[in-house]
């Protein structure tokens, strides 16, 4: 609180243009399949995925959870229950930039561990095809029969780029 109260603050912007562009996208969508899909920005990965508690010793299991809980995702879709149903990132022209790739890298993998789809949109994108791979992956999907097994299995869309 002491250095808080010593200085002054100022609001800043949540989103660059381009990240504001994606965002506008996924509200279109999620609304359009009025499935009670919810968009979030700049989401902390600790806040929606954590080490599997059987998944290896507990100091491995912090060491881990220490790597994802400061990285955060550009955007990030929930269900109706408040899970996660599809991460996104967006790759603007200074991503490439530093240590982006290997953070995207722990991201990446954390979210594929989690078995949270995962969406990366490049710098230049066409609308129509992000869209459509939006839609894949939240439009539900009818259940079709497993003809190994003769019960009803459930497709799952894998978007990445």
């Amino acid at each position: 609180m002491e250095f808080v109260s010593r200085v002054d603050f100022e609001p800043r912007r949540l989103l660059n243009k381009p990240e504001y562009g994606i965002l506008q996208i996924l509200e279109k969508i999620t609304k359009e399949i009025d499935g009670g899909y919810r968009v979030m920005a700049q989401t902390s990965l600790g806040e929606i995925i954590v080490p599997a508690a059987t998944s290896g010793p507990e100091e491995v299991r912090d060491l881990a959870f220490r790597s994802i809980n400061c990285k955060r995702l550009d955007f990030l879709v929930i269900d109706r229950t408040g899970m996660p149903a599809l991460a996104v990132e967006y790759q603007g022209h200074g991503h490439y930039q530093n240590k982006a790739f290997m953070r995207d890298a722990v991201k990446r993998e954390a979210v594929r561990k989690a078995r949270i789809q995962f969406l990366e949109i490049p710098a230049e994108y066409d609308v129509k095809v992000v869209e459509d791979q939006i839609r894949s992956v939240l439009r539900p999907r009818p259940a079709r029969p497993d003809r190994r097994r003769g019960i009803a299995g459930q497709t799952h869309a894998h978007q990445r780029r």
